[in-house]
């Protein structure tokens, strides 16, 4: 039989490794759709960003088009830049089976796009 203390120490492990993983789970590549853009989100001192790490568009790569990624249990919220309008605008985002779904909020006005790994 398991003792409290290690049953508690194997709950704790098993707890932090789950919480671990659906914190980063956003990270990585993810092909915009648009323009064969691709952004990199990834983590630095602690922190999420989103960078076009390459585009038919050069002047964008390099450039940083997600901040404030922050996770909400569920979901995550941030900021998103459109080039385009040359704006950021409020995101929300979440991820299933490699697909993540981005909700770009306007206003009143929400759009939602689909961004798979890539």
């Amino acid at each position: 039989m398991i003792g409290s203390k290690k049953l508690f120490l194997l709950l704790c492990i098993l707890f932090c490794s789950i919480w671990t993983n659906a914190q980063t789970s956003i990270t990585g590549t993810w092909n915009t759709g648009k323009e064969n853009s691709i952004v990199e989100i990834y983590e630095d001192s602690g922190d999420l960003f989103g960078k076009i790490i390459s585009s038919d568009q050069p002047e964008v790569v390099g450039k940083i088009n997600l901040r404030n990624l922050e996770n909400k249990g569920d979901h995550w919220e941030g900021e998103l830049f459109v080039f385009k309008r040359r704006s950021w605008y409020d995101v929300s985002m979440h991820e299933e089976n490699d697909i993540l779904y981005l909700v770009i909020s306007v206003g009143f006005f929400e759009k939602e796009v689909q961004w798979p790994r890539g």
